[in-house]
């Protein structure tokens, strides 16, 4: 079954095989985007779901160019694991790839998908924010600015994270809520004329936290991983489809060059005494020679003999006393942060300690994006006519997952 519509409407997707061959013979322009017919890219994050489909337009016209609940089916009903129904796709554009008119009713279009996130932000439009959140007050440097908190608390790191998430619930569903408790409070986030998505996206790369998409959900398909963690759920799939096992690209990326073996976590100095801006003072005391603390933090063991260095600002701000001391308190909320930063940036630049991965399977298999996978793509093998099949394609580290898509 390959099929794309709605709930009333149903239409066989297209051999590309023809199309290419004839723009080929008659030397036509190729299309690159004609060579992912009949296929769909799922990432993590903040890319957008990315789709291309085959249909005559007098199937096109019939449906709903605005709906965002449209179903791609894909694979073999007759085999097991049959991947089933992706849901909740919206239609992006549409292009003739075949001779003659435009306009002839059996065209063939190629026709190319998103989910939710494509919607909330690509290249034309931006879903913005107009939202600040635990702003402090340059006069009052113990204080947020009121409107700036929630109902008069400040804004936890799952609280801000929801108020933004809920924004775009229409898109991405439900808040989902973090699976993690992020130490310390945010503050200082000016989000106003922002794209709310990169900036969610944002606030969770900051926190080792990333969104995982399955669009075989009829709703929520979006949730909120943990960025490297163990995920038992990856292992029992692939030791089951080992059989089907078509190609893995193997990472061997261990050496000087991929990961460092210092990262210093620098945080924003407040004077708890004079204020933030002190101009005034020409002595050692003068915030603007030192406006930061900072933590020094090995990397994880598994990168011992790394030896470059890197730098990440964290948005938690240590205060000073006012004989230039940072508070004692302070100093150890910021040393638990600069940990949990660091095990994050390792999540994020190796998925904790499991490096690249790149792998193919045979057949349109349950794999979904998560803690371990930051891409699955479904592909229509049509390049050997002898096996018009599908491949599952799923890759971890390669940012943004299956970069070529990208650049076209």
């Amino acid at each position: 079954m390959n099929s794309f519509g709605s709930s009333t409407l149903q239409f066989r997707l297209c051999d590309p095989i023809s199309v290419r061959e004839n723009r080929l013979r008659f030397r036509r322009d190729l299309l690159p985007l004609l060579a992912r017919a009949n296929s769909i890219y799922i990432p993590t994050g903040r890319w957008p779901t990315r789709g291309w489909i085959l249909l005559p337009r007098y199937e096109y016209i019939q449906l709903n160019s605005y709906s965002t609940t449209l179903q791609l089916s894909i694979g073999d009903p007759t085999k097991p694991n049959n991947i089933g129904v992706l849901q909740n796709l919206s239609i992006v554009q549409a292009q003739c790839v075949t001779r003659g008119l435009a306009s002839d009713r059996n065209a063939l279009y190629l026709i190319e998908l998103t989910d939710g996130r494509g919607i909330l932000h690509n290249e034309w439009f931006k879903f913005p924010l107009t939202a600040q959140y635990n702003v402090r007050a340059p006069a009052y440097p113990q204080n947020f600015y009121s409107s700036s908190m929630n109902g008069g608390t400040p804004w936890t790191w799952s609280t801000m994270i929801g108020d933004i998430w809920g924004k775009m619930s229409t898109f991405l569903g439900a808040y989902p809520g973090l699976p993690t408790t992020p130490t310390g409070t945010p503050e200082g986030f000016h989000l106003v004329g922002v794209p709310a998505l990169y900036a969610l996206c944002d606030m969770l790369d900051h926190i080792g936290l990333t969104i995982a998409c399955d669009l075989t959900k009829p709703t929520n398909p979006f949730s909120i991983v943990d960025d490297g963690a163990t995920d038992a759920s990856l292992a029992t799939l692939q030791t089951k489809y080992t059989t089907n096992l078509e190609d893995d690209q193997e990472w061997i990326d261990i050496g000087a060059g991929r990961v460092p073996k210092t990262i210093i976590v620098l945080f924003k100095r407040r004077n708890s005494v004079y204020g933030t801006e002190e101009t005034v003072r020409q002595d050692t005391l003068q915030w603007e020679q030192t406006p930061y603390y900072s933590v020094s933090v090995t990397a994880l063991p598994t990168f011992a003999n790394a030896v470059g260095t890197h730098h990440l600002w964290s948005d938690f701000t240590v205060r000073y006393d006012m004989d230039n001391q940072p508070l004692a308190a302070d100093v150890t909320t910021a040393n638990t942060i600069a940990a949990e930063r660091v095990t994050n940036y390792f999540a994020k630049a190796y998925s904790g300690t499991s490096g690249y991965m790149a792998q193919t399977y045979a057949g349109a298999l349950p794999f979904v994006t998560g803690s371990q996978v930051d891409a699955v793509a479904y592909i229509q093998d049509y390049r050997d006519q002898s096996r018009q099949g599908w491949k599952t394609k799923i890759e971890r580290g390669v940012y943004p997952p299956f970069d070529d898509i990208w650049e076209i």
